[in-house]
């Protein structure tokens, strides 16, 4: 049983998903998404991305404070516990500390490397590239960035796009080849 702490302290946990509040609202998400995100975690046996629990007044049982569609898909895949960020406080101090996370998380984007930069570079100076293949670029934006060819560094495309919707192409374009 994780104790509360004088300061609010954080780390991954490990919950049985019977030591969760019963949770009375479902989180709105298809059943074909959380099917997919349980049979994920049903193949790996454990979810990477760690909802947020908190302490109650009752020992052995926390309180889901985000994160219900892994909740919910974990139950599907007939999984028994699920690894969660703990903020060992009470719920009311732990609200304000997933408030901060969630701000801070939007800075928390996946790190474009050089190689991810030149990839993208390459693919969208091919003129046999299907450039509306990638998420957030749509027929016109296709049409301004063949246009544009060719583009000879990142800063050279972000000059045309701008500074971040670039970044958010590349990490489509990323996923898009996992």
């Amino acid at each position: 049983m994780a104790k509360q702490m004088v300061s609010v302290e954080t780390k991954p946990y490990t919950l049985h998903l019977n030591q969760i509040r019963k949770i009375d609202v479902n989180s709105g998400t298809s059943k074909t998404t959380l099917n997919k995100i349980a049979k994920t975690l049903k193949e790996q046996g454990l979810n990477s991305v760690l909802p947020i629990a908190c302490l109650t007044d009752n020992k052995d049982e926390f309180v889901l404070l985000t994160g219900l569609p892994i909740y919910e898909a974990a139950k599907i895949a007939g999984l028994w516990e699920i690894w969660v960020f703990l903020v060992a406080t009470t719920q009311v101090e732990a609200i304000q500390w997933v408030e901060q996370n969630q701000m801070l998380s939007k800075l928390n984007e996946a790190v474009i490397t050089p190689k991810n930069a030149t990839d993208f570079l390459s693919f969208i100076n091919k003129s046999s590239s299907k450039l509306t293949s990638v998420n957030g670029i749509g027929p016109k934006i296709a049409q301004q960035i063949a246009d544009g060819r060719p583009y000879k560094s990142l800063e050279d495309f972000q000059k045309k796009f701008g500074p971040k919707r670039p970044l958010n192409w590349i990490r489509a374009f990323q996923q898009s080849k996992v």
